[in-house]
């Protein structure tokens, strides 16, 4: 399954609205994706701010 963004209203299973998300397989959201009604989303956000963890091992 891959996980598309709604682009504009459409009624699927039930009324997707712009900015919502739809997980569907990639052969039923072709059409979708052709009409401009949806668009690949892109994966979670990274929290770049947040500092990675310290290797306790290393000496500083």
């Amino acid at each position: 399954m891959a996980t598309y963004k709604v682009m504009r209203r459409h009624d699927g299973e039930k009324p997707y609205h712009e900015g919502d998300i739809r997980e569907l397989s990639e052969a039923d959201a072709k059409h979708l994706v052709e009409l401009g009604v949806l668009e690949k989303a892109e994966g979670p956000a990274k929290n770049k701010a947040e500092e990675p963890p310290k290797n306790k091992g290393a000496k500083a």
